[in-house]
């Protein structure tokens, strides 16, 4: 009987283990799939946080291939634990790289601030005292005339007295020793005055990676469509408006044709900032004479030409002003080679005998970590006495150990064997350079693929880009959400979408979906309004 009792027990185990791995058969595929796809996510995350910024491709790209895969999945999965906790994950360990990355950009924030303090400055006396027109100061010829009125000595105080004037201004200056001897030179072939240098001062704080809320970007802070008009022009791997020379040239050009438009350069500054249809405008309804009598500016065009004005005086003697515990960075100097494939930044570094963050240093306008492949050539600048020295080793590289990359975007029903054949490249140069294991891959996110350098293989895939493209539609912002109640937040100074996220219990793709945001955007600003959908 015991020996038959126990055959029973065992017989029972079994029976029941069977059945559970039966019901779980029945209901894990699901669950599988998410878990897979969350390996990936993490692969890619921990790829992000080992990933130095040489590497190729370098932190920025696995990471932005895990926010693809997060936001594919939202719509299946969002309200999963795993994959809300994941999603909190990925975008804490982002924001901190972006925190990091974003370190020369809070100096363009600083120069906003500027204009925000001032703005609060100037309301506060609105008192008229005597004016003064200066054209020489302190040895030093102004070609811009300085009307030295209240405003104009109000922001000078701001940055020789208060403590964020002088530490804000203090940096300028230190920066002003790297750019200002190559901006005035490009100035003067323009045929510009020179103390527009001072603009860029108070436009980016002399930085050219520097990004507004506006989206405009560079030293010079053109929006997207100016800096086409003056031939500036950007894609994933490169944005001209943060080349300094070039950037700086389409600038001259374009307050050249301001100041030729108004006849007047405090007003041509003001266009540069403001809307210049705008102001021609009001100058024709106001019956105004000048930029001091134009009246229902924004606050921050009023503030720009006082804040430029003051930046210029200042600048011009700083000494005279307090400013003399600085020093000036070395002046940049630089040899340039044209190239006409696809270069590794790291090959380049190498055949100069320098670093990659160097030449990533002297090349801010490439995003990746190479010269583009969606341009025939591309004019890159080395260190100063090493162009024939890269010239000579980069011509010893054989030609078969050269590659360029292309971005795909995987479109449904695609797998790595179909991609790999399309570019005629192996999947496990594919799984090597994007960090995949398997062979699952999702519609919507993005490879980058190596290519030999010559450019059949990219003239195919721009094509296809080109046409998908212009399917694009933005979305709408949401009407509804059943269960939910709606909320709208208004953003403050100093929030940021993941705040946001946090305050409210949510992730950052549902306010951009509730929003009709733009996929990956995090570009907020103080005043917007956002609509929160909330459980009852």
């Amino acid at each position: 009987m015991k020996h038959t009792a126990w055959l029973a027990a065992i017989l029972a185990v079994l029976i029941g283990s069977w059945g559970c791995q039966r019901h779980t058969a029945t209901h894990s595929p699901k669950i599988s799939v998410l878990q897979q796809q969350l390996d990936r996510v993490a692969f890619y995350l921990e790829s992000a946080q080992n990933a130095a910024e040489e590497d190729t491709p370098g932190p920025g790209f696995y990471y932005q291939q895990a926010m693809q895969l997060l936001d594919s999945l939202n719509l299946r999965y969002g309200e999963d634990p795993a994959y809300r906790q994941m999603r909190l994950q990925v975008e804490a360990a982002y924001q901190e790289y972006q925190a990091r990355q974003q370190l020369e950009i809070m100096d363009t924030l600083a120069a906003a601030q500027v204009l925000e303090d001032l703005g609060r400055i100037f309301e506060s006396d609105d008192s008229a005292e005597g004016d003064l027109l200066l054209g020489v100061d302190a040895g030093h010829v102004i070609k811009i005339p300085v009307e030295m009125n209240h405003k104009v000595r109000k922001a000078i105080h701001y940055f020789a007295n208060t403590r964020r004037g002088r530490r804000i201004f203090r940096k300028w200056l230190q920066r002003a020793g790297k750019y200002e001897k190559v901006v005035k030179q490009i100035l003067r072939e323009e045929g510009a005055p020179e103390d527009l240098f001072y603009l860029a001062m108070i436009e980016s704080g002399l930085n050219p990676r520097a990004r507004s809320y506006a989206r405009a970007v560079g030293m010079w802070q053109f929006i997207s469509s100016t800096g086409r008009a003056y031939g500036l022009h950007h894609s994933w791997w490169y944005d001209e408006r943060r080349d300094v020379i070039k950037a700086t040239r389409a600038a001259a050009r374009h307050l050249m044709d301001l100041y030729e438009r108004f006849g007047d350069w405090y007003l041509a500054i003001a266009g540069y900032n403001y809307n210049p249809n705008k102001i021609e405008r009001k100058l024709a309804r106001y019956n105004a004479d000048g930029f001091w009598d134009l009246p229902r500016l924004p606050r921050q065009t009023r503030n720009y030409v006082p804040t430029f004005l003051a930046a210029m005086v200042i600048a011009g003697d700083p000494e005279k002003y307090g400013f003399t515990d600085f020093y000036r960075e070395e002046p940049l100097e630089f040899d340039t080679v044209t190239v006409r494939e696809c270069v590794d930044l790291n090959v380049v570094a190498e055949c100069v005998g320098s670093t990659f963050r160097e030449i990533k240093e002297l090349n801010p306008a490439l995003l990746r970590w190479c010269t583009p492949p969606d341009r025939d050539s591309w004019l890159l600048y080395l260190p100063k006495g090493t162009r024939e020295t890269f010239l000579e080793r980069y011509a010893k590289i054989p030609e078969d150990q050269k590659v360029t990359w292309i971005r795909h975007r995987i479109r449904s029903g695609e797998t790595l064997s179909t991609i790999a054949r399309k570019y005629r490249v192996s999947v496990s140069e594919i799984r090597r350079f994007n960090k995949i294991r398997g062979s699952l891959i999702r519609a919507g996110a993005s490879l980058i693929i190596p290519v030999p350098k010559n450019q059949a293989s990219y003239r195919r895939y721009l094509a296809a880009h080109s046409r998908s493209s212009r399917s694009y539609r933005r979305p709408k912002p949401v009407e509804n959400v059943p269960g939910r109640e709606k909320h709208v937040y208004t953003v403050k100074s100093g929030d940021s979408l993941w705040k946001i996220a946090q305050t409210f219990g949510v992730t950052m793709s549902e306010i951009r979906r509730w929003n009709g945001l733009s996929r990956y955007s995090r570009i907020i600003k103080p005043g917007q309004t956002l609509n929160i959908w909330l459980p009852p």
